[in-house]
């Protein structure tokens, strides 16, 4: 039987987000990994993860999360998957009181509304492009592109764009957001 341990009357008043990236960051990120599941099912409606795009089959075979569960579960490849499957099931994106869009990444030459990131399937192994990678991987230009450019391919992540100001601002205005807060 599953207990408690945390009281609900101890939460913050407020909610937590989570932009993703909770994996190899170190020797330690099953136990960040199962610190965060625990607060999200104590607090189901407190704790929202988002995925980032360490969350993913490819990062985590090419950094260390794969390896660090192998060896603290006897080479158990069943967790190491059930972990793949969760990472699946994390929503991409946020919208926080109507007032700010939330992701680990950016936007996209493909996003218009909120509509368009509900439509994504979200429960497979993130592309080298396409929206769900943008999502995931994007960035802002610097401030000396930002005013000029749109989006142009971003070089140094091999993957996915970097964007410039004015289509922010045109998500901005036709979500009637105020802001974009992203992790990546």
């Amino acid at each position: 039987m599953f207990k408690k341990v945390v009281d609900q009357r101890n939460l913050p008043n407020s909610s937590m987000l989570f932009l993703g990236d909770y994996v190899d960051r170190g020797d330690y990120s099953i136990e960040v990994l199962i610190y965060l599941y625990a607060l999200k099912i104590n607090f189901p409606s407190a704790v929202v993860m988002l995925r980032g795009n360490h969350e993913s089959r490819a990062m985590t075979e090419h950094f260390t999360f794969r390896e660090e569960v192998l060896r603290k579960y006897n080479n158990d490849e069943s967790i190491y998957e059930s972990f793949i499957e969760s990472f699946e099931a994390m929503p991409i994106a946020a919208d926080v009181n109507g007032d700010y869009l939330c992701m680990h990444g950016g936007i996209s030459p493909e996003m218009k509304t909120l509509d368009d990131i509900n439509k994504v399937n979200r429960f497979v192994e993130p592309p080298l492009e396409g929206f769900l990678c943008d999502l995931l991987w994007s960035d802002p230009a610097t401030d000396k592109e930002a005013k000029t450019l749109k989006f142009a391919k971003n070089v140094e992540r091999e993957c996915s764009y970097k964007f410039g100001l004015d289509p922010v601002k045109q998500i901005l205005k036709k979500n009637n957001f105020l802001s974009v807060v992203r992790a990546h």
